[in-house]
């Protein structure tokens, strides 16, 4: 059924064994690998199309090529998503107060383990495996929508529905105060077009601290997700997302691959060339740094010096 109607499958791992079972444990509180393995074998056998949901947390931030390596080489893993766990420590389960429970990944973590991944997959699987964050990222350098919510100037376009026909502005706010209707009371359409859901998207520009406007990466951050801006910027500013730092040193790290890859496609050519030049583990951080005039990379269509130039 799921391979005639084309449905993509999303599963679940967050590495090997100790890692996945670390915190995936199902309601008896029994480890769930051997069934997200046996799973993942069927869906091969059966040739249903498939990504790998990963969660990153406090038991295997510290392990990013353990991981990815087991999702590439023991899953045959061809998509990876990294969801970063970042898990508000109250008594709600709402989206309130500024700490977070032990389980949740810290910012320079995930931006470690990010780059660690990247240098892995910038070396051997350019265009054999993709992984979500790297494929907006090279979107964002080439100028083209980033394809999720979560790094889009505005969202609101990815909304919640319960089982009993309840919906809300997103997934990870389904709370009292985003419940937006019932669609056994109101078309889905409906829905989606009232003003409070609209003003729920625009509030994500709006709501973005000058600290993150005037960032030199904001052209693929965007100030990520709503639910993660609860921190103050250093000037007192609320609104700075959690996960800040490490997205800061994730996106400065790949900076330079990111703009050859870029070029490679706006020439034609696959982005996977540049493995001819990082096969010896040489990680190039600038390549093909435009001139002040030229274009700026990001797709802006300012000049570079009037765009990520500027002070250059």
């Amino acid at each position: 059924f799921f391979r005639e109607n084309n449905f993509l499958i999303g599963l679940s791992l967050d590495g090997p064994r100790e890692l996945h079972d670390a915190y995936r444990v199902d309601k008896t509180g029994r480890p769930t690998f051997d069934r997200v393995m046996r799973a993942a074998k069927l869906l091969r056998h059966h040739k249903v199309d498939y990504n790998i949901l990963t969660t990153v947390h406090a038991a295997n931030a510290e392990h990013p090529l353990e991981v990815y390596r087991f999702l590439r080489d023991e899953v045959k893993a061809d998509f990876i998503q990294f969801i970063p766990i970042v898990e508000r420590d109250n008594d709600t389960g709402f989206q309130e107060g500024d700490t977070v429970t032990d389980r949740s990944v810290k910012a320079d973590q995930y931006g470690r383990f990010l780059i660690s991944v990247f240098n892995e997959w910038l070396q051997k699987d350019v265009g054999r495996v993709f992984v979500q964050i790297f494929d907006v990222a090279l979107a964002a350098w080439a100028g083209a929508p980033p394809g999720i919510c979560a790094f889009s100037e505005t969202c609101g376009t990815a909304m919640a529905m319960e089982h009993n026909g309840d919906m809300y502005s997103c997934d990870h706010f389904v709370e009292p105060k985003y419940f937006l209707g019932n669609i056994n009371e109101k078309s889905m359409a409906r829905i989606a077009g009232s003003a409070k859901q609209q003003k729920f998207g625009r509030d994500k520009l709006d709501s973005l601290p000058d600290y993150c406007r005037r960032c030199a990466v904001r052209f693929v951050c965007n100030g990520e997700c709503p639910k993660n801006r609860f921190l103050k910027t250093p000037d007192g500013e609320p609104g700075l997302n959690y996960l800040c730092a490490g997205y800061r040193e994730f996106f400065r790290h790949i900076d330079g691959p990111m703009r050859f890859m870029a070029h490679e496609l706006r020439s034609g050519r696959a982005a996977d060339g540049i493995m001819k030049y990082t096969k010896n583990g040489q990680i190039p951080q600038v390549v093909f740094k435009p001139g002040r005039n030229d274009p700026c990379p990001c797709g802006s269509g300012l000049k570079y010096k009037k765009c990520h130039g500027k002070g250059g």
